[in-house]
């Protein structure tokens, strides 16, 4: 992705961390919490999220205090976001 032309900003959330208000601004791109949920991270199966997804405004805080909840890598273009890794949908982005 870096040498393909496109203008890619790289946040390390892991690193710097994501405020709520951000976290929320991505699932809403995403169209859902189940979008964006990391399936495979211990609160979310212990919470019962994978079954049944938190709002928008949990999951948020939930990912302030841990951003692993989140899937990886997250790409935003404009208003769309591509969560996790697809290859298909990377290909289809358009150099600016």
């Amino acid at each position: 992705m870096r040498n393909s032309g496109l203008e890619i900003e790289e946040v390390d959330y892991a690193k710097q961390g994501l405020t709520a208000a951000t976290v929320e601004d991505i699932v809403a791109k995403a169209g859902s919490v189940a979008a964006v949920l990391n399936t495979r991270h211990a609160t979310a199966k212990e919470k019962g999220w994978i079954e049944k997804p938190p709002s928008p405004s949990v999951f948020a805080k939930a990912v302030a205090a841990d951003v692993n909840l989140l899937r990886r890598p997250i790409l935003i273009d404009g208003k769309k976001v591509i969560v996790g890794f697809d290859k298909p949908a990377y290909a289809k982005l358009k150099p600016r």
